[in-house]
């Protein structure tokens, strides 16, 4: 295709060289029926998807930044209409070319705005679900987590006392401990004949199980509760590590405890009071872990009929046992 110019200036025929393009477009179309209707159906997809006005236009609904999803919403809407210029023999050499490849990049353009907006959409509807879910275990978002986490020691294995007591306490089985440390309250329910296993977020604990035979599992142990089927453990102890959580993961755990329950089923909490912190420990865990009266009031909010049994052990001197009544099948939010 040549490249016409105007008899008077000598300059490119704009108007012609547009026609001609237009009319290969057209052309290119009717030949390849395929390309044809893929750009219908791009375009109608990128027309539903389309904002009906700008997503920042209100300043009162966001801030200097706006809504992350937003402002990624409003970048996947490229121009493909680059800038020509304004001197003018080089303006039509700059318009000629941008014509030409109008059609081809426009093309491009709308699959990828096509994609953007699906993702965006797709984006928008976990951050939705994602706020369900934590109002439904629980999880207050507006608390802050607290300075020390993740400062303070895990506690140590529990002490004979407590391990038999505990092992005595079980109900039906199968049994998690959370967590399950080196084994021993896992070894201990296994010997009354109960099918039991632990998770153990400390890899060094975790091997010493695993060299005496002991079922115990890595990870985190609120990840595996929740990973779990609904209604799979008759008991669940919580021991260990839930000495060192903030409030607000300790009561995502009892929402989740509950439901991973058969009907009838028990929860057993072994830990020590804060309370009784040497002045350290005191100041770093502030915020961290609850006592055993704290424990049974939340369980008890949670639909759960428990007690305090008092233990011989210097450290962990009483245990919660709580029992779900036959009768019940859901929990209660704590």
């Amino acid at each position: 295709m040549g490249s016409p110019e105007s008899p008077d200036t000598g300059q490119p025929d704009t108007r012609q060289l547009s026609a001609e393009i237009e009319a290969e477009a057209d052309q290119r179309r009717r030949q390849d029926r395929e390309t044809a209707l893929l750009e219908l159906k791009t375009e109608q997809v990128w027309a539903d998807l389309s904002p009906s006005e700008h997503p920042l236009s209100s300043k009162s609904s966001f801030g200097d930044d706006g809504h992350l999803l937003d402002r990624a919403a409003n970048s996947a809407a490229l121009d493909p209409q680059v800038p020509i210029g304004s001197r003018r023999g080089l303006r039509g050499i700059k318009w000629a070319i941008r014509k030409l490849t109008y059609w081809y990049v426009r093309f491009l353009t709308d699959q990828f705005n096509v994609f953007a907006g699906l993702l965006i959409r797709h984006l928008r509807h976990l951050e939705a679900r994602l706020g369900r879910l934590e109002h439904a275990a629980g999880l207050p978002i507006d608390q802050s987590v607290p300075a020390g986490w993740g400062i303070i020691e895990d506690p140590p294995e529990p002490a004979a006392p407590v391990v038999e007591q505990v092992a005595s306490s079980a109900g039906p089985g199968p049994c998690l401990v959370m967590s399950g440390g080196e084994g021993a309250l896992v070894q201990a329910i296994g010997h009354r004949g109960l099918r039991a296993y632990g998770t153990e977020q400390h890899p060094d604990r975790v091997l010493a199980g695993l060299r005496q035979r002991i079922d115990i599992r890595s990870g985190d142990a609120l990840a595996h509760l929740v990973s779990s089927e609904d209604g799979e453990f008759g008991t669940i102890v919580l021991t260990g590590m839930v000495e060192t959580l903030p409030l607000k993961d300790l009561i995502g755990m009892i929402s989740q405890a509950g439901l991973k329950l058969k009907s009838g089923g028990r929860i057993i909490v072994a830990v020590a009071d804060p309370a009784a912190r040497g002045p350290v420990e005191l100041e770093l865990g502030s915020g961290l872990g609850i006592s055993p009266a704290a424990w049974r009031h939340l369980l008890e909010r949670a639909g759960f009929e428990a007690r305090l049994e008092p233990c011989a052990d210097a450290r962990i001197t009483e245990i919660v046992v709580a029992c779900r009544p036959a009768h019940s099948s859901q929990p209660r939010e704590p």
